[in-house]
């Protein structure tokens, strides 16, 4: 599972969501992804939160280097104040979808 940590330049929270959410609309042919969520953060107004899960980090990979999903990258980063913070955590356990990948 990622989780990113997106900080925007002033004002620009809207325009990088939809970036996101247009970027993640490609995910959906994908059986791999089984969960990619874009939420804003509750106490800054230029954080968003992403969230992806998917089967393996290969999956995931081969995804984001398609040249469509590279041109959603370039469409996002100018916006950024920064580079994304990406964790990589394991899921051990609670309710989690079907195919929720466990440790």
């Amino acid at each position: 599972m990622l989780i990113n940590k997106m900080t925007v330049k002033s004002g620009k929270r809207d325009e990088v969501t939809a970036v996101l959410i247009e970027s993640a609309a490609a995910f959906e042919s994908r059986e791999e992804c089984i969960m990619s969520l874009v939420t804003h953060d509750a106490d800054d107004p230029d954080v968003i939160w992403v969230q992806d899960v998917w089967t393996d980090e290969g999956a995931h990979q081969a995804a984001m280097s398609t040249p469509s999903m590279q041109e959603f990258v370039r469409q996002a980063i100018p916006l950024l104040e920064g580079m994304p913070e990406q964790h990589r955590v394991y899921p051990t356990g609670g309710k989690t979808p079907t195919g929720f990948p466990q440790a």
